[in-house]
């Protein structure tokens, strides 16, 4: 049974209907829609292809739209592009059109609170950090920069702002609009792309809840000023993406890893789930076989307890996305099955872990499925809560989590170590929920009779939040009510 979910990226090299099923069979879990590129159009197929698969093959597949957000970028430069050299003065203003003016470079940027936001001493970074300046002053239009780190610039090449706080927030204009797709098509999950502060997070949140949606708002790291509200942004979101593309940008990418481990940790300890991405198995792209460097990436990934590892360009646009499906599924296995997982720094840490009876019965439930040697942890759940609860233990026995709503059922596809099981029809009475719970799984061929079980549920039932009680149970027992 899967344990490390892993997020696909749908682009043209894997938008077919009929690829798309070979990949979820290979091990996809979630698809990923980056709204950066495609049109509406081009998603909702994709949408409608994964909705025939859950209902065709019956495969628990979650859907998650990834807004675009403020992408900062350069104007139209001439086709060659300018040489920026060394220690050389260039120029910055708010405008689409490249100038020249006593041989300095006027480079325009999209960006209309340029001169507000952007403070002297402050460095500016182009083309995924490749060149670097440094503001020495504000003039009246435009940034008066000097030259660090030189090279050639090219047209709608990014912009990074380490340490600045934009006033231009998330989410935009663009993204309200996707968003408002998204709710209609019944996405499972919205990445919020350039989070600064929790605010950002809120107000998705808020158009979510009156498009009358149960989408979960999954907070991208990736910016430098997101890591000093790291606690905050962890609190408030459902998820988080660690996106180390713009964040090794931002940040001295020397820290990437440090930045990593630190942001599994947290949201592990409060049990939210964490996503790893960019350039996991960024050469089979190209390649049919990856580096032994990208490898050990994704095993130490895996290894430090990241719910789900992603893969981007690698499914979106290269040459064997099915073939690297298969390769992360098989590196996931492989740690899973021999090296486990790092969990004693979490011993260490268990005092930090908000207390509630919820975690106190998770970890027994954890506790007593390993003592007794149990075929399944079996969750039932409303809000998915409670099987999140336990998967923040990462325990060795698999889980079955059992929720009456397909909201929460598509949305623990996310979730390390669960598979979900919909059962529509709510039961009241406990011993009404083990019989229900004990005939499904007979009858799906999840155990037999004589089969030990441990069951945490929570009364009265169909209260989200209110996971209060263990039993242990084996199978084809008769139990009086």
């Amino acid at each position: 049974m899967k344990k490390t979910k892993i997020v696909c990226t749908i682009g043209p090299a894997s938008h077919d209907a009929a690829l798309l099923s070979r990949m979820a069979k290979a091990g996809m879990d979630v698809v990923r829609l980056n709204f950066s590129h495609g049109t509406h159009d081009d998603h909702l197929k994709v949408i409608e292809n994964i909705k025939n698969l859950r209902k065709n093959d019956g495969i628990n597949i979650g859907i998650l739209q990834d807004l675009s957000g403020p992408k900062i970028r350069v104007g139209i430069l001439p086709d060659e592009g300018i040489v920026l050299a060394k220690n050389s003065t260039v120029y910055f203003y708010q405008g689409d059109r490249y100038l020249l003016e006593h041989d300095s470079a006027v480079i325009p940027v999209n960006y209309p609170h340029l001169l507000q936001d952007v403070e002297e001493e402050s460095t500016i970074l182009l083309d995924d950090g490749l060149l670097e300046l440094r503001i020495e002053k504000k003039e009246e239009q435009r940034l008066c920069a000097r030259v660090i780190r030189g090279g050639v610039l090219k047209s709608r090449k990014g912009i990074n702002f380490p340490n600045q706080i934009l006033s231009q927030r998330v989410p935009t204009a663009k993204d309200l609009e996707d968003l408002a797709f998204g709710i209609k098509h019944e996405v499972d999950f919205v990445a919020l792309s350039f989070v600064q502060t929790a605010d950002d997070i809120r107000c998705v949140k808020e158009k979510i809840r009156a498009g009358k949606s149960r989408a979960q708002v999954i907070a991208k790291l990736e910016r430098q000023v997101a890591l000093k509200n790291v606690d905050e942004i962890i609190d408030t979101a459902d998820g988080i993406m660690v996106a180390r593309g713009d964040l090794g940008i931002e940040t001295d990418i020397a820290m990437i890893p440090v930045h990593q481990k630190m942001i599994i940790r947290k949201c592990n300890l409060q049990s939210k789930p964490v996503i790893i991405a960019t350039q996991m198995l960024d050469s089979m792209m190209r390649s049919p076989l990856p580096t032994r460097a990208e490898v050990t990436d994704v095993a130490n990934a895996i290894y430090d307890g990241s719910d789900a590892i992603m893969l981007s360009g690698e499914t979106a646009v290269g040459n064997y996305p099915l073939q690297t499906v298969n390769m992360m599924r098989k590196i996931a296995d492989n740690v899973e099955h021999n090296l486990g997982l790092d969990r004693g720094w979490i011993i260490d840490s268990e005092k930090h872990i908000k207390r509630g009876g919820e975690t106190v019965i998770a970890h027994a439930v954890c506790q007593s499925a390993k003592d007794l040697n149990a075929k399944f942890i079996v969750a039932h759940t409303m809000s998915g809560q409670t099987a999140r609860f336990i998967s923040m233990f990462r325990p060795e026995t698999p889980i079955l989590a059992v929720t009456p709503l397909t909201s929460t059922y598509q949305q623990l596809s996310l979730v390390w170590g669960i598979t979900a099981i919909l059962l529509p029809e709510i039961k009241y009475h406990f011993m009404d929920i083990i019989k229900n719970t004990e005939e499904v799984l007979l009858r799906t061929s999840y155990v037999t009779k004589g089969d030990l079980l441990i069951i945490s549920t929570g009364l009265p039932t169909a209260k989200p939040g209110a996971t209060n009680l263990m039993k242990i149970h084996t199978v084809g027992d008769d139990e009086e009510s």
